[in-house]
């Protein structure tokens, strides 16, 4: 790959150890990728995706941000109790108080990202997306799953519910939080080949999405589409073309990458 890519590790206080991170380009729409289940901020690369992204990055319509995870911390750790979303809130903390200022003073980040990821990836993409608007304009979800608690042996208790977006959502009436988020603009995608087991879900967080008036196209691909690195390495190519030539939302064709994009400036 001709691009230039820069890896960072800081310490996080919100996180209380090292945290670290590669950004692949130089200019830009800012996207944040989520790793996949337990996954690190390298598997993006080392799976093929920034090279799939390659040619956005390095004509400078995009700068890839890949974040590592705390998934092993959280949803996946051994005990089914309430420190799951304690220190999953304290990994937002450290993406959205402590990383995206890292980033505006060391790469010169000044717009909002769009939030991308695979698998359980694509869970965290939509997930800050609908929480944290000041920070995430857009979001591509691939394959994710919107409901955490049946991969959690039913466990739940409020720091579950208010990070599953089918739990939350629906009951979301803040007209000032709404609003914001019609501005945004949400793929959600997925395969339906071999593997795919959260497909009803994608399709439910489409439907609510819908309804709440927020912007979002549910896209779903063939059973010739596993849930696998080859479709995702396909379905970003196509989504960021898309986002280059522009989308419809209610405010017109919207430009969300390139040098004729929407700009929305972080606060």
């Amino acid at each position: 790959m001709n691009m230039e890519i820069n890896y960072h590790k800081f310490y996080s206080d919100a996180l209380g150890q090292n945290f670290e991170l590669k950004v692949y380009g130089s200019s830009g729409k800012p996207i944040m990728t989520f790793p996949t289940s337990c996954g690190r901020f390298f598997d993006y690369e080392n799976r093929g995706m920034t090279g799939a992204m390659a040619e956005f990055i390095e004509c400078g319509d995009i700068m890839v941000v890949a974040v590592d995870g705390r998934d092993g911390e959280s949803w996946y750790k051994p005990v089914r109790d309430e420190w799951i979303g304690r220190r999953h809130a304290q990994y937002e903390v450290c993406i959205n108080r402590e990383v995206v200022p890292f980033l505006q003073k060391t790469c010169g980040v000044r717009e909002k990202f769009i939030a991308t990821g695979n698998s359980f990836g694509g869970f965290h993409s939509a997930n800050f997306f609908l929480k944290f608007p000041e920070t995430f304009d857009s979001a591509v979800c691939l394959s994710g799953l919107y409901a955490i608690k049946g991969e959690l042996g039913g466990y739940s208790d409020p720091g579950v519910y208010f990070n599953e977006p089918l739990s939350y959502l629906p009951g979301l009436r803040d007209e000032a939080m709404l609003s914001k988020l019609r501005e945004g603009y949400l793929v959600i995608a997925h395969g339906g080949g071999a593997w795919e087991t959260f497909n009803d879900q994608a399709a439910a967080l489409g439907g609510i999405c819908a309804a709440k008036g927020i912007p979002c196209w549910y896209n779903a691909w063939g059973r010739e589409w596993p849930h696998d690195w080859q479709t995702w390495h396909a379905q970003i190519k196509k989504y960021l073309s898309c986002f280059r030539d522009g989308v419809i939302h209610p405010s017109g064709t919207l430009k969300l990458t390139g040098p004729d994009r929407r700009i929305n400036l972080l606060p």
